[in-house]
């Protein structure tokens, strides 16, 4: 997580003296203090219903910084809420 937290950082020269760094979202690029962004798995780890689900949870849960991405919160809610929309289209 901190690798790619650290490849979407650059110094904060903002306001706030205490700010020491902000980040870029992958989504909009733009850039946004620290609790202002999420670390978000690129492939969507899906949902647990049932135990056959678990290996599949797991694999796409434990990915390196390559299937990470910095998004801030408004992009990732979006993001988070398609991906629920999808799921719930798919499972009728």
């Amino acid at each position: 997580m901190y690798e790619v937290l650290n490849a979407a950082k650059r110094p904060y020269e903002g306001p706030n003296k205490r700010q020491k760094f902000e980040y870029q979202c992958n989504e909009c690029k733009l850039w946004w203090i620290r609790k202002e962004v999420q670390v978000d798995h690129i492939i969507p780890t899906g949902s647990l219903k049932s135990y056959e689900d678990l290996p599949g949870f797991v694999e796409r849960l434990f990915v390196g910084p390559e299937g990470l991405q910095i998004l801030c919160s408004t992009c990732h809610q979006i993001k988070t809420n398609q991906e629920r929309e999808d799921r719930k289209h798919a499972d009728l």
